[in-house]
């Protein structure tokens, strides 16, 4: 039975929830109103001591003030202050050599290198064609003095050393360099290099046997989704009916390149999604390529990272290629890189990255399928092809998994 309300109640009630829609929505602005203010006046007040340090100490610091120095610790302390391990800040010339480095396209000698232990330049690997490659430099060559000087000698030492090594093309520096021989005796001797523009070469592939591909991708640049593309078309076009993928030691880089790289193997589909702090979801990644049809195996360790995990997990989820090695870094999380005025750069985590059925990985990494520990003796920066076949645990497995699923 319908019960008919009057008039005046209806007027009361319709004011009273009008009342408390106004209550609530007064509240929430205020309280917005209220934070944002709080937020102002916490920031003048930062604004205000920091100004007031600085005006103390240039009326009082008995040295010259290294401006620039001075501004760049500023803007490092801001972003480390931010207690985001993967956040940035770039000096104008730090953001045009990271940029440089994305290209795919370097200038230098065409070695990297690390510190030794002794406090001397270990060259850790050479690009094929580079300058050090002709000038007779190996991967394992310790580099003891540069341009005539001691490494050690240098005000710095090392640093202040492999500083020499970001230069201008055209530059020449003299190397001197210890190499250990077959016997085991030190060999010295002396090369002189000119530094040169030269594509990054960051995918080079083999066959492991007739139909087995082994293809290893060391970065992701601008200049990885062509190489990848020439390299697994030129395998496949010479037999191969399988892939291994080695992204062991590989850190990641450009998203825009992996995206490129998944192309060459993927049929149509989304990728990746990236989620932000505002609760929205967006694909960040899709592929529009026919897709490579074959069995396929991934290689990692705990050094594989960033776009690397990303590419292993698209690849287990869209392709059911099988992941071998140790579980990988757990970097789930996407950065995005602000140019600021006068040519420096803000780098800070915006979202974070999953694929269809990655889950929420940051920090955790990669399972592998097939757990698989290299062994300590293996240094995957200097082994030979020929030893990689005998000794790399890892490498053998994925070739064995391959051999279960063709």
């Amino acid at each position: 039975m319908n019960k008919k309300i009057s008039l005046g109640i209806a007027i009361g009630l319709m004011a009273l929830a009008a009342a408390a829609t106004f209550i609530i929505t007064y509240n929430f602005s205020l309280n917005v109103f209220n934070s944002k203010v709080r937020n102002v006046s916490e920031r003048e007040s930062i604004y205000a001591k920091l100004s007031e340090m600085d005006s103390y100490v240039r009326a009082n610091f008995f040295n010259e003030i290294n401006e620039d120095k001075l501004t760049n610790n500023i803007m490092n302390g801001y972003v480390a202050g931010l207690d985001d391990r993967f956040a940035k800040y770039y000096s104008a010339d730090e953001y045009a050599k990271q940029t440089q480095k994305e290209s795919g396209v370097t200038i230098g000698f065409g070695f990297e290198w690390d510190k030794e232990e002794s406090g001397y330049i270990k060259v850790t690997s050479v690009m094929k064609d580079s300058a050090a490659e002709k000038a007779g430099i190996a991967a394992g060559d310790v580099i003891t003095a540069v341009n005539n000087t001691d490494v050690i000698a240098y005000e710095n030492g090392y640093d202040e050393a492999v500083s020499l090594f970001n230069c201008e093309e055209g530059t020449k520096i003299k190397l001197h360099i210890k190499r250990i021989n077959d016997e085991g005796i030190s060999e010295f001797f002396s090369v002189d290099v000119t530094a040169e523009k030269s594509e990054i070469i960051s995918v080079t592939g083999r066959l492991l046997d007739e139909n087995i591909a082994y293809v290893k991708l060391t970065t992701f640049n601008e200049k990885t989704p062509e190489q990848f593309k020439n390299v697994v078309n030129r395998l496949i076009g010479d037999g191969a009916s399988s892939l291994i993928f080695d992204l062991r030691d590989n850190l990641g880089g450009t998203t825009t390149s992996l995206e490129g790289t998944l192309d060459v193997l993927l049929g149509d589909g989304d990728i990746v999604t990236a989620y932000y702090k505002d609760s929205s979801e967006i694909i960040v990644h899709t592929t529009e390529a026919e897709e490579i049809n074959m069995p396929m195996a991934v290689i990692v360790n705990g050094n594989t990272a960033s776009c690397s995990e990303l590419f292993a997990f698209a690849l287990r989820d869209e392709a059911h290629a099988q992941i071998v090695g140790t579980v990988t870094y757990g970097k789930g999380v996407m950065q995005k890189t602000h140019k600021l005025a006068g040519g420096a750069a803000v780098k800070i985590t915006v979202a974070t990255l999953q694929t269809r059925n990655s889950g929420d990985y940051n920090g955790i990494g990669i399972k592998p399928d097939f757990e698989v520990a290299l062994p300590a003796e293996v240094d995957l920066s200097t082994i030979s092809e020929e030893q990689q076949l005998t000794d790399d645990t890892q490498l053998q497995k994925a070739m064995e998994v391959i051999y279960t699923i063709q």
